[in-house]
């Protein structure tokens, strides 16, 4: 996939919305949004701090990560995430499904069981499907990983509870389906993702 040119896409999506307002108006006060493809050998940490995060307050999530990293100075996060250091993953706070998950994680990356064509590959249902055959990881953790991994510019998530919200939200406000706006962004969903979560996420701020 090549280099995606944020400014561009910022543009096209606005053009894309000029029919709706409000989404117009959204888009073009936050700005361009950014992502960014990360190289192979990121993709074990990416993938296994993903997973440990899952349902935990991003602070818990960062205090967790934080013991990981710091059990895996000696040797690499690979050599870790092995059987033998089970009980050291369960001491840094990470569950016992979420341990047999990283574990798992490493195994597959190590073996080839994740086809390593995927850092090559534009097929988001080629990828999802090589993440998802996984244990512990769900259709949630391969959307995000499209997304913030991969870079893929069209990937919707319909089990992100903020995302759902906030199209619902956004389409009454419009006057249009869900179904509408989403086809209107295409492809650039994962760009129109962006501006909804910072929108969400400012709401959210603001109720604090």
């Amino acid at each position: 996939m090549a280099k995606l040119d944020s400014k561009k896409i910022h543009a096209d999506l606005l053009s894309k919305l000029v029919a709706y307002p409000v989404l117009h108006a959204m888009v073009s006060s936050n700005g361009p949004q950014h992502i960014e493809k990360q190289p192979p050998e990121q993709f074990l940490a990416y993938l296994s701090r993903a997973v440990a995060g899952q349902q935990l307050s991003v602070t818990a999530a960062k205090t967790i990560w934080h013991r990981v990293e710091a059990q895996s100075q000696q040797g690499g996060l690979d050599a870790l995430l092995v059987d033998e250091h089970y009980d050291t993953l369960r001491s840094c706070g990470l569950s016992n499904a979420k341990v047999k998950t990283l574990l798992g994680i490493n195994h597959a990356l190590k073996e080839g069981i994740i086809c390593p064509s995927v850092h090559q590959s534009d097929d988001a249902q080629f990828i999802t499907e090589q993440l998802v055959q996984l244990w512990g990881v769900g259709q949630w953790t391969a959307e995000m990983a499209l997304m913030f991994f991969f870079a893929h510019p069209d990937v919707w998530s319909d089990g992100d509870l903020a995302l759902k919200r906030g199209l619902e939200r956004m389409a009454e406000q419009q006057g249009v389906s869900a179904d509408e706006i989403l086809q209107s962004v295409t492809p650039y969903r994962t760009y129109f993702a962006l501006h909804v979560w910072e929108v969400m996420d400012a709401e959210l701020m603001k109720e604090d």
